[in-house]
């Protein structure tokens, strides 16, 4: 197996990135909300509701126009929805690269603080051995 710096397995460390990325890509669809738009028809006025953050990979169109939650809009109330997949795809890999960080930074505290707290450990385990 391959293994970076830490020990950790390379595929272990892509599919750990890969799994949070697209949990978060699927969880921001109900957290941000949408940028509405309107699609006008000839008979009837569509509204054009863009979700996915952060390039608005989903559209969905509707012809009410109150803004309602993704879950209401996208499973009740829609005339058509559309996939972006090029904007998917930038998304998707902005969040990995945010994801990749954020893994990044804890890992680097946590290291910090598991270093901190056995020395700390190891001062006290000898000055009680010290003074017993």
């Amino acid at each position: 197996m391959i293994k970076n710096s830490r020990g950790e397995g390379k595929i272990q460390w892509i599919i750990n990135r890969v799994f949070a990325s697209t949990i978060l890509l699927i969880v921001l669809l109900f957290i941000i909300p949408p940028v509405f738009g309107i699609a006008d028809g000839d008979k009837v006025s569509f509204y054009e509701y863009l979700y996915g953050w952060p390039l608005r990979w989903l559209n969905v169109v509707s012809v009410t126009d109150k803004k309602s939650s993704f879950v209401g809009t996208f499973f009740t109330e829609n005339e058509g929805v559309k996939i972006q997949w090029l904007n998917l795809l930038g998304s998707f890999l902005l969040i990995i690269v945010v994801v990749s960080i954020i893994f990044f930074f804890v890992k680097k505290f946590h290291r910090k603080e598991r270093i901190k707290i056995k020395k700390t450990f190891y001062e006290h385990f000898f000055l009680f051995k010290l003074l017993y």
